[in-house]
């Protein structure tokens, strides 16, 4: 018997036992398996066989050849919960969602005591989109492992990856409350927190750990930038650039902590300070091409433009889908007087993006800055953003600017007053239109048009 003196060596061991007991139980119901006269040390060997074998397939991504081995593994021994939590962890690989529910499940039912079979279950309904199913199985897990914190702690990192913040922020508090003391755990609560707005515990938790010892110094500065993203929330702006300071001090590799801190002085017009940022981070994490894009637009700002545009188009030439570089490329050209090289980045925006909203209303306006301008090509340009936005105002104020500068007045005249129809607010079109009704020897419409671009100039500005 297990737990006596010791047996022979031939003899096997109690765990050993218990296997072979455990896989006879479904003798019956394995029948109808292949070599149905294997006795229980054989089937003992058969299902370790099949079970490493399925799991080298998962390892080699081999998904629907891992279900059909643990396939038969489950058939040699249906009463394996080991067998059966391989088969739906391979069922929900090879994307049969539904079919690694229901092993999962009966794995569960089996072996009640282990947290696996529910903690993939919650996955599995996520995948399937079945949000009461996971909000059930996170209940029943609340029940049953109140006391598993590690287990409360995977669950809320999965959660937060998916965007499901309320149920991720219980399933952290409920991790804290098994026992769960670990900085790693309370940076990840803060963070948590911080998403769903309770911004003073935030501050609280992640403080806890930045001024904590015992913590790396990478999760002290976690720490410190969920800490300064909450103090920007409550609108401790001095505070919130002092902690994500402290967060680049602690680990300068942070990419995050150079960009939140950057984004911060930009939203108080402190672009000069949010270069230095971002050249800062630009030096100590020489591969990001996060830095470059805001680094670019920021030097712009401060008009250094051919630093911008440098720095802009070594981004392109790592990434050359981002849209907000051509424009912003764009944007210093053209307050640089340079309309050619405004007109090359829209253009080569176009190619890489030719659905991109308005991009024809501003290849036009960039033609029409262009010295000369060719005024059929900007025609036509403006004929193709109207077929995709025939409501935009910019088409009709740019082409009664083109019919202006081609003696068509009538044209002019009425493309002018499509766009006041369309932005009756906008004082440009009312200046042209006052101008044409000038050289068209129409004084009192003339004045029409400017009385109301001056009741237009003095409203204030929202």
């Amino acid at each position: 018997m297990c737990g006596g003196s010791p047996e022979p060596r031939r003899t096997p061991t109690c765990g050993h036992k218990l296997l072979l007991l455990f896989l006879s139980i479904g003798s019956v119901l394995a029948q109808d398996c292949a070599q149905p006269g294997l006795n229980p040390q054989e089937r003992l060997a058969r299902f370790r066989d099949l079970d490493m074998r399925a799991q080298s397939a998962m390892q080699e991504k081999r998904f629907n050849d891992a279900v059909q081995l643990y396939r038969e593994a489950t058939c040699l021994a249906p009463e394996s919960p080991r067998g059966l939590y391989g088969l739906g962890v391979a069922q929900a690989a090879s994307g049969d969602f539904l079919g690694a529910r229901e092993s999962l499940r009966k794995a569960d039912r089996i072996q009640p005591t282990s947290p696996l079979p529910l903690a993939m279950q919650v996955r599995i309904d996520y995948s399937l989109n079945d949000l009461d199913a996971l909000k059930a199985d996170l209940r029943e897990e609340a029940e049953r492992f109140p006391r598993d914190a590690q287990l409360h702690a995977l669950l809320a990192r999965f959660l937060a990856e998916k965007k499901l913040m309320v149920l991720a922020l219980a399933e952290s508090l409920r991790a804290q409350q098994a026992g769960s003391g670990d900085s790693d755990s309370q940076v990840q609560l803060a963070i948590l927190e911080n998403a769903a707005g309770a911004y003073e515990d935030a501050i609280r938790n992640a403080a806890a750990v930045e001024k904590g010892k015992d913590a790396s110094s990478t999760l002290r500065a976690s720490a410190a930038g969920v800490a300064g993203l909450s103090y920007e929330s409550t609108g401790q702006r001095n505070e919130a650039i002092a902690r994500l300071q402290e967060a680049i001090r602690l680990d300068p590799l942070r990419e995050n902590s150079y960009l939140a801190l950057a984004d911060l002085l930009e939203q108080g017009q402190k672009y000069p300070e949010a270069v230095s940022v971002l050249e800062e981070g630009r030096k100590n994490i020489s591969s990001s091409s996060a830095i470059l894009l805001p680094l670019g637009a920021d030097l712009i700002r401060t008009e250094k433009y051919q630093e911008g545009i440098a720095v802009l188009r070594e981004l392109l030439h790592q990434s050359p889908d981002q849209e907000q570089a051509y424009l912003s490329i764009a944007d210093a050209s053209r307050k640089m007087g340079n309309a050619n090289q405004e007109l090359e980045a829209l253009q080569a925006l176009s190619r890489r993006k030719p659905d991109y909203p308005m991009i024809h209303v501003l290849i036009a306006r960039a033609m029409l800055n262009a010295n000369p301008a060719d005024y059929a090509k900007v025609l036509e340009e403006l004929a193709a953003a109207e077929k995709v936005a025939p409501t935009d105002p910019d088409v009709f104020y740019l082409r009664g600017k083109v019919y202006v500068a081609t003696g068509r007045s009538p044209e002019a005249i009425a493309a002018l007053k499509r766009s006041i129809d369309l932005r009756p607010l906008e004082p440009s079109p009312y200046y042209q239109l006052a101008r044409l009704y000038q050289k068209a020897g129409k004084p009192d419409l003339a004045k029409e048009q400017f009385d109301r671009l001056k009741v237009l100039e003095a409203a204030p500005s929202n």
